[in-house]
This record gives C-alpha cells, sequence and structure tokens, in this order.
C-alpha cells in the first residue's frame, strides 16, 4: 500500500478514536504514528490533547464492580467475533467499542481501558505478551474474561449481577448531571473532528492531483496550503492564476487554440459548472470535469491538468482570478454550449458545428 494511502487511513482512524474519548498514546499505539504528529496534526491550539496517564490497568478488570466486569466481557466478545470475522485489530476495537456504547445505557468502560483490554487479550500494542483470556461460562454460556491460563467458572459476572437492579447499580465512575458548560466540551469535540476531517480530504485531493500530474504549486494552491505570506493574501486580486508555459491567448482565442482543443475546453467547463450548481466544491468539481472529459478523448490530443486549471480560474474567476474572462455561450444551430473570451478580437463561433462539417481534418 502506498505511503500515502498509509497516511490517510491513518489519520481516518486516529479521527474515530478521537470521538471516542481516546488519549494521545492510545491514538499512537492504534494508528502507528508519532506522538509528536498526533501532538501537532490530530490536536492543536483550538483543541488540546487529554491531561493526564491513560488508565492503563488490568485491576479494573478483576477488581471492579461485577457490573463493569459483565460490560467489559461484553465488549471483549464482540471484539472477538470481529477478529475472528478476519476485522484487522484497530478496527476490530473501534467498531466493538462503538456497539459497546450503543447498547449500553451508562458505560462504565473507556475507550482507553477497552484498548487496554484488547492489548492484554492478543498481546499487542501495549501489551508484549496475551494475559487475559476469553471462556465461556459453564452455568449461563456467556463469555467472560479469564486470565489467561485459567479455567472457567460456574458462575460468570452476567450471573452474579442481580436481576432486580442491575440497572440501578452505582457504576465504578459515577457520573454526575451534565454541568451547563458540559456541551463546550462536545463543541470542542465536534470543532476538532472536522479540523481532522478536513486534513484528511486535503491529502485525499492531493494525492488524486498528483495522479493527474498537477504541478505541486497547483496542488498547493488547491488544498489550501498557500505559498503567498499573509500579509498579501488578502489582495486575492492576482492578475493571472497559477500557470506554467505560456498564458491562454484570450485575445485570438477562436483563432489561436485549435477546434478539438477549444471542444474539449468547453465540455471541461459545463461539466464544471453542472458540478458546482449541484454543490459540489470548486476544487473536487474541477478535478471530476477533467477526469470525465479525459475519458472522452483516449487517444487524441490529451488535455493537461494545468491548463485545465487555468481555463477554469479565468472561466469561474477563483485561484487569483478578479474578474471571469469566459462565457459560455449557446449555439443556435447544434445547441451545444461553447467557451467564447471576452476578449476575443474575432466574432465567436461554435467548435462544435466546426467539428462535425469536418471531423476528418479535426479528428
Amino acid at each position: 500500500m502506498a505511503f500515502a494511502e498509509t497516511r490517510i487511513r491513518s489519520l481516518e482512524t486516529a479521527r474515530e478514536c478521537v470521538r471516542l474519548g481516546a488519549r494521545q498514546r492510545t491514538i499512537a499505539w492504534v494508528t502507528g504514528l508519532p506522538a509528536s504528529f498526533i501532538f501537532h496534526k490530530v490536536f492543536d491550539a483550538q483543541h488540546r490533547a487529554p491531561r493526564g496517564r491513560p488508565p492503563y490497568s488490568e485491576e479494573f478488570i478483576f477488581r471492579s464492580p461485577l457490573r463493569v466486569q459483565a460490560e467489559a466481557s461484553a465488549f471483549a466478545s464482540k471484539y472477538r467475533l470481529l477478529t475472528t470475522e478476519g476485522f484487522v485489530h484497530s478496527r476490530a476495537l473501534i467498531t466493538a467499542f462503538k456497539h459497546y456504547l450503543s447498547v449500553v445505557r451508562s458505560p462504565s468502560v473507556s475507550f482507553d481501558e477497552a484498548f487496554f483490554l484488547v492489548s492484554n487479550l492478543d498481546g499487542i500494542w501495549a501489551a508484549t505478551t496475551p494475559s487475559l483470556d476469553l471462556g465461556r461460562c459453564r452455568r449461563c454460556g456467556c463469555t467472560q474474561i479469564l486470565p489467561r491460563g485459567a479455567t472457567s467458572q460456574d458462575r460468570c459476572p452476567f450471573c452474579k449481577v442481580p436481576h432486580s437492579d442491575a440497572d440501578t447499580r452505582t457504576p465504578r465512575r459515577h457520573v454526575p448531571p451534565e454541568p451547563a458548560h458540559a456541551s463546550d466540551k462536545g463543541d470542542a469535540l465536534a470543532g476538532l473532528c472536522a479540523a481532522l476531517e478536513q486534513r484528511i480530504r486535503a491529502l485525499r485531493l492531493e494525492r488524486s492531483l498528483e495522479a493527474l500530474g498537477a504541478h505541486p504549486r497547483i496542488v498547493a494552491t488547491l488544498t489550501g496550503v498557500s505559498g503567498v505570506p499573509e500579509g498579501t493574501a488578502s489582495a486575492a486580486a492576482h492578475v493571472a492564476p497559477v500557470r506554467f508555459g505560456r498564458p491562454i491567448n484570450l485575445l485570438r482565442w477562436g483563432v489561436a487554440i485549435n477546434t478539438l482543443q477549444r471542444v474539449q475546453f468547453s465540455l471541461l467547463a459545463t461539466v464544471y459548472r453542472r458540478l458546482r450548481a449541484a454543490d459540489f466544491g470548486p476544487e473536487e468539481a474541477l478535478r471530476a470535469a477533467f477526469v470525465h472529459v479525459s475519458s472522452l478523448f483516449p487517444s487524441r490530443s490529451s488535455l493537461s491538468f494545468d491548463r485545465c486549471f487555468e481555463l477554469v480560474a479565468l472561466f469561474d474567476a477563483r485561484w487569483g482570478v478578479s474578474n471571469a474572462e469566459f462565457d459560455l455561450l449557446g449555439c443556435p444551430e447544434c445547441h451545444s454550449r461553447y467557451l467564447a473570451s471576452r476578449r476575443d478580437r474575432a466574432p465567436p463561433h461554435c467548435p462544435f458545428c466546426a467539428l462535425a462539417r469536418r471531423p476528418d481534418k479535426y479528428l
């Protein structure tokens, strides 16, 4: 698997761990990302990492109330089922913990404790060797957590918990009523996950643009990593977009640009505008339009992504262009829509009509 794809998947796993309340050290074990990278990239100045050491201790399994032991056993049973079905350890941990949260009204096991439990079950991450095992109760058949090498007991935590007051027993950690400012923490967590989601989307976009042959400066522009200092970035009216080679000839558009390329550019602008109308972002609309139009002309003069970026910037007044330089006109004869430069000295004419009249010349 490519390094970029591995990094993206690690960030996606980190995002899930953050949503479940994981601490920095736990995220580092599960994702394999360096702790310094997590501190600076997963968390940031607005969303600080939780303080304190993670609650890694085997005591919470066997010295905690029966209700906590039963909940931990139920989680471990679901985790083992997922790994048996072929889930990787990190995905099985996250999925099993989400299931645990969905079925337990007042959860008593934190994500860090669930992580430590899994580590000791399989001898991975924070544990060098397995120290726990799973066995079935000989009385009720439920799966329970046992010390490694121990035999199943006649009664497990599920048998011992009184059914009459199972829901009213005080959990190991009493959860007080939510204070008035508790929503701030939820808002901060949501903001952190949104920021992480934005980083993941930017990485995926960067990888796809590089695969399409985009220049690094154009990739930086589309992913928001601008090389322009912040003091000058407010003057968004650079007179031209980021480009390479000669600029598009706006004064002699209908003559200097060959007919087939004008057809391709017109299709690109049409697809781009439709995607924008469907609420696609400009970067994703450009990428998708380029891929679609390129697939229509696989054996003919292929489009350059850098040139298409420049054209869309001039067409939609984006990425450094202050005023649109192109119009998308409708042809009264073939009913196609074609691009026409606002600065063209010659009257606009439809490239689709010319292509239909002389296909042997232009194809």
